[in-house]
């Protein structure tokens, strides 16, 4: 009596890949390997950017934000005119009288200028 070959987990992968799927998957994995992960702050960081956009709100100084978004950091420069305190958002008024909200976990560093 022959055995059963069983083929592992090959059984289940497609039995068809067209080359359109073959460049998607190296271009999905080109984009992954250059997207930068965010970094992990501990507690104090957080409270030192804390602290410098609460000093910067009183004396009204201008801020220059690191901010993370999908991978690639940019930079932001205003004045923080106002934090919700339940939701973590700050609205940052940019120089030209427009404003951005930010979420406070997408701050990378938080820097006072003078």
């Amino acid at each position: 009596m022959g055995t059963i070959r069983d083929r592992g987990i090959i059984k289940w992968q497609a039995a068809l890949m067209l080359p359109e799927h073959k460049a998607l998957n190296k271009k999905k994995d080109k984009d992954d390997y250059f997207l930068n992960k965010k970094p992990i702050l501990d507690e104090y960081q957080i409270e030192e950017f804390e602290n410098n956009i609460h000093y910067a709100m009183e004396y009204h100084l201008r801020l220059s934000f690191t901010l993370h978004n999908e991978g690639s950091p940019y930079d932001l420069y205003g004045y923080c005119v106002y934090i919700h305190p339940v939701t973590n958002e700050l609205r940052i008024q940019k120089k030209d009288s427009s404003y951005e909200y930010i979420q406070f976990d997408e701050i990378i560093s938080v820097m006072v200028e003078d």
